[in-house]
């Protein structure tokens, strides 16, 4: 019927007003859109990231007996407080 009634040179309005249609519906139905998001791009990590081998000294510490019950703020200020710096960065990432 809402064909009919555009074929007929219906405007949109008033065949969507005499169908009951919202335009919206209307809309979105003649000009399908496919899926606008693809797969995610591979992530490059920033620049001051730590390396592998630092990010596993880094875990090390943190795991370890005697920092069993503190948070990493603790933790990273205990070993800056004795001279250990265990990252190119000076932190725990």
């Amino acid at each position: 019927m809402f064909g009919e009634l555009r074929d007929a040179g219906v405007s949109v309005q008033r065949a969507c007003a005499l169908t009951g249609t919202s335009r919206a519906t209307y809309y979105r139905r003649a000009r399908p859109v496919g899926p606008r998001h693809g797969p995610w791009l591979p992530r490059t990590p920033p620049p001051g990231a730590l390396s592998s081998a630092e990010r596993d000294r880094v875990l090390a510490v943190l795991n370890s007996p005697a920092y069993a019950d503190l948070a990493i703020p603790q933790v990273w200020a205990r070993e800056l407080d004795a001279g250990r710096y265990h990252s190119r960065v000076g932190s725990f990432g």
